[in-house]
């Protein structure tokens, strides 16, 4: 396996226009918010490994809110890598709209939590359902206009509260030309999100993951018509039985577990203050709330652009070790216990490992993903 990175993450602004309900920053603990000056973002694109594929501009703000953005676009554009960017929409005026694709952006995420009005305000607090249909058809107007291919994604975040919506989500991906869709678990900040969970159970199973032992049953199960009555439950008891392989019209399920996409596909990120962290949960010291214990997240970072080029920051001896200890991925199971002193105060963990101990991570466990 290869070590280079892939795929750069840059956080335009840690600044944001909506306070959703279920957003990661309502845990930050002295954490301050900030956009990333010009001389910041400069020394980001003058020490650009030549292995850079994508960049990609989001991280926990919302990048229209910098005033610069279409310029930060235009320059990543220009250096040749694949350019996306994740929005909430409610800044996505035409006027941005067009400034973005003549910059030359490829990929546009837009957060969308629900496909109807009331259950998306009772999320997107300050955001509008309408305002937000109203920028992805301006945007669709002008990215299809164009002599390039230019995608459009949705992220949605799945929870008690919206998981009904999923139901329309194939009609409204359709409709507004979609062409991929990342949806992801909430994470537990305080007792009000984790009752929100949908994957409490799924933590301590093994179904579909990589420690299935060869014993266990193969179970092939063909596509039927999940609206007969007792068929979804059926479904849903099969998928909850653990510890066998279910193949789905010949494809395994398949939950990737304990291991660490940001290392494995060679992500970073790059804070708008230039601190260069590992994956997105080691970007801010954060709350995490789980089985009625709190842990204490911290932050972790190898350097900062604004003092150590990030070219050399990559390549330090620290940052290689670790990406090469999380490759081997030699850490307790944290998610999966019920949560000692060592895991709720942020101690080494049972195997001896110091922080970050990765095995508390939920990205780890294949229950968050990013876009």
């Amino acid at each position: 396996m290869g070590d280079e990175l892939k795929r750069l993450y840059i956080e335009p602004t840690s600044r944001c226009n909506l306070r959703c309900a279920m957003c990661f920053r309502n845990s930050w603990i002295g954490e301050s918010t900030g956009d990333m000056d010009e001389k910041t973002f400069r020394a980001v694109m003058e020490h650009l490994p030549a292995s850079v594929e994508t960049i990609f501009f989001g991280g926990m703000g919302e990048p229209l809110a910098h005033p610069r953005i279409v310029e930060m676009v235009r320059a990543a554009s220009a250096s040749g890598r694949r350019t996306e960017l994740l929005s909430n929409g409610s800044l996505l005026d035409e006027a941005h709209a067009a400034a973005l694709l003549d910059a030359g952006l490829d990929m546009l995420w837009l957060s969308v939590d629900g496909f109807k009005e009331e259950r998306y305000e009772s999320i997107r607090r300050n955001g509008h359902l309408a305002t937000l249909k109203q920028h992805i058809m301006t945007f669709n107007q002008l990215r299809f206009a164009l002599n390039r291919e230019v995608k459009l994604g949705l992220a949605f975040v799945v929870m008690k509260s919206n998981v009904q919506e999923l139901a329309d989500l194939p009609y409204f991906a359709s409709y507004y030309r979609v062409n991929e869709v990342n949806i992801s678990h909430a994470i537990p900040t305080d007792e009000h999100t984790e009752s929100e969970l949908l994957y409490r159970n799924v933590i301590g199973s093994d179904l579909g993951g990589d420690n299935v032992p060869p014993s266990a049953p193969r179970i092939h199960l063909p596509l039927m018509d999940w609206t007969q009555p007792g068929a979804a439950q059926a479904a849903a008891g099969l998928l909850s039985a653990g510890m066998c392989e279910i193949f789905l019209s010949g494809q395994r399920l398949h939950r990737p577990a304990r291991r660490c996409r940001f290392i494995d596909d060679g992500i970073a990120f790059v804070r708008h203050d230039g601190f260069v962290a590992p994956c997105m949960s080691l970007l801010r010291t954060s709350r995490l709330y789980w089985g009625g214990k709190t842990r204490v997240n911290q932050h972790h970072f190898f350097g900062n652009v604004r003092d150590t080029p990030l070219d050399m920051i990559w390549n330090s001896p620290d940052y290689a070790a670790f990406r090469n200890k999380v490759r081997n991925f030699e850490f307790s199971p944290c998610c999966r216990c019920s949560q000692c002193d060592n895991w709720e105060n942020s101690l080494p963990d049972c195997y001896g490992n110091n922080t970050p101990t990765c095995g508390a991570c939920l990205w780890s466990e294949g229950i968050i993903s990013c876009p």
